[in-house]
């Protein structure tokens, strides 16, 4: 991060995360391609309409990961490891009390949020059956998110890499056997996902346990003060609130969706683990680029932080052009793969072709978070994170669906990306700013 060339040190932090990140795409489809093996299209939006659920850990996680990896990459970057490792330590443990406190709520509330999140007559058992076990391991998941974040914060992105894969080949080797051997159906899937994240768990303990990192989870290392705890919150807050918009977004859409119909609640969910399989790739490589930016802001390196800046935001735009072309030539073929079902296949081959649209702006806003968030600029961050998901998404949903019926709801998510990128864009010139400073 401090002396080799700009773009091998971006590649190379970036590279591991994208590999995680692929596999955490195919991770995300796999549950619900072994649903739909089955034939079951209730099975099929039982699982998509419980996901917003599951990523409520990723939003509590995130609020420490990249709180703390923010705040750690700078401290490295002044050579400050002993509060770095006091971070690490308080993000260990606050993780570990918010994800109990989860699964406290979640269990205790379970009916009205599942009658909440559109589970009706057909879909509301099987939602239930995988709702029930996957909220007991909140903790698990919770902590798995920040230990990945911790280990980026530290140029560790390769063990990151492990961290995660080790978790998605194992839930992608139970997922068969659970669901389709021994016919658990959507209680299979959960399980094969629970046995996953306990197996990320795991390592991530071994890791902070051993001399492999400067970091630390020991507890006599949490000592929380008012500054870390500010960074923390600062920074984390608002990337927290990325993954819970999010959530909250994808409850809204598959409430819409079953006006539709059930066929297009499923082709909602199967699109989206398709489409993430461009998100996360794009989001990895800002993840990568971020403790670049961090460290390098710390180190008041601006030249190493602008030539980078600029490589992922090129890389980034690449990516996106890519996977338009994938989505556009094979949409029809990869919605195919999930579920045998014509109507299925037809509605989420359109909302594939429609989201290309909106992947075009994705690399922009996407790199600007990141590097808002390696800076401390919180509120940017924010700004952008509720631009995507409430600020624009919700509202035209409910417009555009009204209005335009199934088209109109198609068109949501891609007019809201433009929308975000635009004021992302417009929130950017503090980072120009920081950015053209004279290298120190």
């Amino acid at each position: 991060m401090e002396r080799a060339p700009v773009s091998t040190a971006i590649i190379r932090l970036a590279l591991p995360m994208m590999a995680a990140m692929l596999a955490q795409s195919i991770y995300n489809m796999t549950d619900i391609f072994f649903i739909g093996q089955t034939g079951n299209l209730n099975m099929v939006a039982a699982v998509s309409l419980v996901f917003p659920i599951f990523m409520l850990s990723q939003a509590l996680g995130n609020i420490f990961a990249t709180g703390g990896a923010s705040y750690i990459s700078r401290l490295l970057g002044t050579k400050n490891s002993r509060e770095a490792q006091q971070v690490s330590a308080v993000s260990f443990y606050l993780s570990l009390a918010s994800g109990a406190a989860l699964t406290v709520a979640l269990l205790c509330f379970e009916t009205p949020i599942l009658s909440l999140i559109g589970a009706g007559e057909a879909t509301f058992e099987h939602a239930d059956d995988y709702f029930s076990i996957v909220a007991l391991f909140m903790p698990l998941a919770v902590t798995t998110t920040l230990f990945s974040g911790l280990m980026r914060s530290e140029g560790a992105t390769d063990k990151s890499m492990i961290l995660q894969l080790l978790g998605i080949s194992l839930n992608i080797i139970l997922d068969p056997v659970f669901i389709l051997l021994f016919d658990w159906g959507t209680r299979g899937a959960a399980w094969a996902t629970i046995a996953g994240e306990a197996a990320s768990f795991a390592y991530g303990i071994w890791y902070f346990a051993s001399k492999k990192t400067t970091l630390s989870i020991r507890l006599k290392k949490c000592a929380p003060n008012k500054t870390m705890l500010r960074e923390l919150f600062t920074i984390g807050i608002p990337a927290g609130l990325s993954n819970l918009f999010l959530s909250i977004a994808i409850v809204f859409s598959n409430r819409i969706a079953a006006r539709f119909g059930d066929y297009a609640v499923a082709a909602s969910g199967i699109q989206m683990r398709i489409a993430s399989l461009c998100f996360m790739l794009v989001f990895a490589l800002a993840m990568g680029f971020q403790p670049f930016a961090g460290f390098n802001y710390g180190a008041k390196n601006y030249d190493r932080l602008r030539k980078g800046f600029k490589i992922t935001l090129i890389f980034s735009s690449l990516l996106c052009c890519a996977g338009s072309a994938l989505f556009l030539f094979l949409g029809d073929f990869l919605i195919r793969l999930f579920i045998n079902d014509k109507q299925t296949i037809e509605a989420g081959a359109a909302m594939l072709r429609v989201f290309i649209a909106g992947l075009l702006f994705l690399g922009i806003q996407t790199t600007l978070m990141t590097t808002f968030q390696a800076l401390g600029k919180s509120t940017a961050a924010l700004f952008v994170s509720l631009g995507r998901q409430l600020l624009f998404y919700v509202p035209l949903l409910f417009i555009l669906s009204a209005r335009f019926g199934f088209k109109g709801f198609i068109w949501a998510l891609p007019a809201s990306d433009a929308l975000t990128a635009l004021l992302a864009a417009a929130l950017s010139r503090p980072l120009f700013t920081v950015m053209r400073k004279t290298p120190e």
